[in-house]
């Protein structure tokens, strides 16, 4: 007889239905069904259940297979209804039993072959006798063991197990029962459990487990996404989820990923209304924060109400270019101008015309009147000329042509929007006058008469001359007088003498071209600071180092405030350190300097950031003719140099190999936390550029050449005594303008720096003199992206380069900003990256050292570096190439 014929009806749908249910999530392991079990007879060294009538269901160990021995529950005695009744359980999270059965039955005439009946009891609190109640279900078995069977042959008809469920529960917990009227029956295994929902996330929305057969359970949606209805899901009798009733989506600023909110990072934005992930911000536009749902408009730049997200910003249009004035009679002009060159990012564009005049010279401007005529109207004009008539030829008339667009309403029309002719009175026809470009305004003049031409030719010939005599007198008291204000130097010697005060005579220091030498006289360094403050010494005492205990070696470069050795410090006997010695040649022109210097190493010993070079201490040495000791500034060595010359290095082949986006990003993210770190410490740096950051051996890139910084005391100002040499083409607009520093000017010269290093060692703004680029970037120029510079990196640069301070981000932002883009790259290996460079860099070490070498020979010079420029990459370096200027400024220097 088969199982299923064995089986009466009542339980054949229920089989079939857990057969259906393990055959489909057998099909699908993602939603598979868990099993929580609530007891098992196999685990029990004892069951203790009731039996009914007493002792007609009994207890016996019995062993099955190759297990130990169990507890099986055994009937076999007259034909009478006999129960057993289990010990109460609770039920947990279960709303729907399930129960695993092994069990035997002796044969039987077919006719009479009894079932096991199973009773379960949903109830709050435990009975101790059988009730007559809900028989679940009867099973029958399909193999019969006979009459004559011996014990220790049983066991192997004990092999079949059977699953059915036993309905849903709802108290507290339940207990078990079976019931036998047949001859003999056992039960070897029951097992108790129920089917659970698994934890689940999907759709945005998050459900914990739940027992089957719970009903409709509400979720909660995930991290960054808001409901746009309550989610729902129902938990079947299978264990499966249901299929979903409401849902989240991701808030503004976040879009979908692996069924998380994840927030927009910098520079992209996601709005209500937009399907899809985060959009880059368009043209013009950034955002100050992760998770924006839109991008907020550069200075200068605007978007209308009913422009969409995804349009870039735009602005007012230049000014209209070629303004021409053509004469028809006397009392009509044509005017005549061709469109802007920059539309501001918009297709439209509008003209508006406006008249003033003057009837006489030195009256002021009044607007024309209404017997002038403008055809077409002055205003909202979309073509490119007006007539104008009613004119009184004996009059002055100013006219001006403004662009405008619908921006230019909410930002105001700026001056470099409208061109300006001016034309003077006239008798004759007047000359045609065209604007340039460039410029807003030009004068238009009449040709007059022939009389009045003469007349006015001989007052010209007479104010020429006297012009002319008045230079010859002015010109040599000018020169006489300036020269009596400051001498200057030839441009070689890059320093510049200003006039003796009574605090600090301003004397050309030595130039010495070989290293200093321990033959000079050995003083110890409270002798050279005689005249000092007991407690300035005092305080100095970690600073100062006696210079007996530093040896210079060879000479490894030249900067901007004196010359580079390397050297070994001594600090106590038997310990020996490479370092770094830079002599600080300029700067220190009376006592009053030394001591400020020496309170400003004082403070610099104590930086301690793994992206700041580490200021070791300080020595002084006598020179000859000299008033002053000279101090030498003790650092750590790094021998890869400064990070400019290794990148020109790898770009030019002196260095083989190619230094990879990653690795250019972490040098970035390195500067910005070594500046970020000066900054919380009051200085500022005045002369970040990559050729005063240094590569150490971990391919770590530290900020160095503190030759301009300046710490910040109680006072928020720092004024400039010396002339210097200032790297214009790394400095603030501010700084250029106003000789105003501060943290934020700091930030700029890190965007110019984030360019040489994705540039690889370029210099920035090439072909733009000095003394040009002032003007360039007050008219909105800034430089270009590098190749390979990504869209978000270069969005991160120009953020640098605001025009207000105030909206530059901070080098903490910048820092972040970086590693955001960093982790969308792929990661690279950081031993086998370090090992790659490091070899790279030994390659390239004899050719540097060997063309140095050649260089002092030859008189070459190197200017802020550790080590010697490589080969090909100190030709392409000139005089100017650091974007250096002498620049004289007594004007104050403000930290934010």
């Amino acid at each position: 007889m088969s199982f299923y014929n064995s089986v009466s009806w009542s339980v054949r749908p229920t089989l079939i239905f857990l057969w259906l249910w393990m055959w489909e999530a057998g099909c699908d392991p993602a939603y598979q069904a868990e099993e929580v079990e609530i007891f098992h007879s196999e685990k029990q060294a004892r069951l203790g259940w009731t039996s009914e009538p007493t002792n007609e269901w009994t207890e016996i160990l019995m062993t099955v297979g190759k297990d130990s021995p169990k507890p099986v529950l055994q009937a076999c005695a007259k034909r009478v209804t006999r129960t057993i009744l289990s010990q109460w359980m609770e039920r947990n999270e279960a709303h729907s039993l399930l129960m695993d059965i092994v069990f035997a039955q002796e044969e039987e005439p077919a006719a009479q072959l009894s079932q096991l009946y199973v009773h379960l009891f949903d109830l709050d609190t435990p009975t101790r006798r059988f009730q007559d109640g809900w028989k679940v279900l009867g099973l029958q078995n399909s193999t019969l063991f006979p009459v004559t069977v011996q014990k220790h042959e049983l066991a192997s008809y004990l092999n079949h197990k059977v699953t059915v469920s036993l309905g849903s529960v709802s108290h507290r917990g339940f207990q078990l029962a079976f019931s036998y009227s047949g001859s003999c029956v056992f039960v070897s295994s029951t097992r108790l459990y129920y089917r659970r929902c698994p934890h689940v996330v999907t759709h945005l929305a998050s459900f914990e487990r739940s027992g089957a057969g719970s009903g409709p359970l509400t979720g909660s949606c995930v991290k960054g996404a808001v409901e746009v209805s309550p989610p729902v899901r129902e938990c079947n009798l299978d264990g499966e989820w249901g299929p979903l009733q409401g849902g989240c989506t991701c808030k503004t600023g976040h879009q979908v990923l692996n069924d998380t909110c994840q927030a927009c990072t910098m520079g992209f934005y996601k709005s209500a209304n937009v399907s899809g992930g985060c959009r880059p911000c368009p043209a013009n536009s950034r955002t100050h924060r992760e998770g924006s749902e839109s991008c907020d408009c550069l200075q200068g730049f605007s978007r209308l109400p009913n422009d969409p997200d995804d349009l870039g910003c735009t602005k007012p249009p230049s000014a209209p270019v070629n303004l021409t004035a053509h004469h028809h009679n006397d009392s009509v002009l044509i005017l005549t101008w061709e469109p802007p060159h920059d539309l501001g990012g918009r297709k439209e564009v509008k003209y508006r015309v406006n008249c003033e005049t003057k009837s006489e010279a030195g009256s002021k401007w009044e607007a024309c009147g209404e017997d002038v005529i403008l055809l077409p109207n002055s205003s909202g004009l979309t073509n490119t000329s007006v007539s104008i008539s009613g004119l009184n030829p004996q009059h002055d008339y100013r006219l001006s042509v403004q662009a405008w667009n619908e921006v230019s309403i909410l930002l105001g029309a700026p001056p470099s929007s409208t061109a300006t002719v001016t034309i003077h009175r006239w008798k004759s026809p007047p000359v045609v006058i065209t604007v340039h470009p460039d410029l807003n305004s030009s004068e238009l003049e009449s040709k007059p008469a022939a009389q009045e031409q003469s007349r006015h030719s001989l007052w010209l010939t007479v104010g020429v001359f006297f012009v002319v005599v008045a230079l010859v007198a002015v010109i040599p008291i000018a020169v006489c007088a300036t020269r009596r204000n400051y001498s200057k130097l030839w441009v070689d010697q890059e320093v510049e003498l200003l006039p003796v005060n009574l605090e600090c005579t301003y004397l050309r220091p030595q130039v010495v071209e070989a290293a200093p030498q321990q033959a000079n006289v050995v003083e110890g360094v409270a002798q050279l600071l005689e005249g000092f403050s007991g407690r300035l010494l005092d305080s100095l005492k970690d600073v100062l180092i006696e210079r007996n205990k530093l040896t210079l070696g060879k000479e490894l470069g030249k900067g901007e405030f004196g010359s580079v050795y390397e050297g070994v410090l001594t600090p106590e006997e038997g310990v020996d350190i490479k370092v770094a010695v830079k002599t600080m040649r300029v700067g220190i022109n009376c006592q009053e300097d030394l001591h400020q210097f020496l309170k400003e190493a004082e403070i610099m010993k104590n930086f301690d950031h793994d992206n700041v070079v580490r200021l070791l201490g300080v020595t002084l040495e006598r020179e000859q003719d000299s008033p002053l000791p000279v101090p030498l500034v003790i650092l750590p060595y790094m021998k890869h140099g400064d990070l400019r010359r290794f990148l020109i290095a790898t770009r030019y082949g002196d260095v083989p190999m190619f230094v990879p986006h990653q690795s250019l990003l972490h040098f970035m993210i390195d500067i910005a936390a070594g500046m970020d770190y000066l900054s919380s410490k009051g200085f500022l740096h005045r002369d970040l550029a990559a050729r005063n950051c240094m590569l150490g051996d971990d391919l770590r890139v530290a900020v160095a050449d503190f030759g301009l910084s300046k710490k910040i005391y109680s006072s928020n100002y720092y004024r400039q005594k010396v002339a210097i040499r200032v790297p214009i083409k790394w400095m603030a607009i501010e700084s250029l303008s106003e000789s105003v520093y501060t943290t934020k000017s700091d930030v700029w010269s890190f965007g110019v720096t984030m360019w040489e290093i994705v540039s690889r060692g370029r210099t920035p703004y090439p072909g733009v003199h000095n003394h040009e680029l002032l003007d360039l970037l007050l008219s909105g120029h800034r430089l270009k992206p590098p190749e390979d510079c990504g869209e978000r990196l270069y969005e991160a640069m120009r953020s640098c380069w605001d025009q207000e301070p105030d909206q530059r981000p901070g080098f903490r932002e910048l820092g972040e900003t970086l590693k955001g883009l960093l982790s969308e790259l792929p990661v690279l290996e950081a031993s086998q990256e370090a090992s790659y460079i490091n070899q790279g860099l030994e390659v390239a070490a004899a050719a540097a050292a060997a063309s140095f070498e050649q260089q002092r020979d030859t008189g070459g010079r190197c200017e802020n570096v550790y080590l010697p420029s490589p080969v090909s990459a100190a030709a392409t370096l000139d005089a100017d190439a650091d974007g250096y200027l002498t620049y004289i400024t007594d004007s104050a220097t403000k930290v934010d």
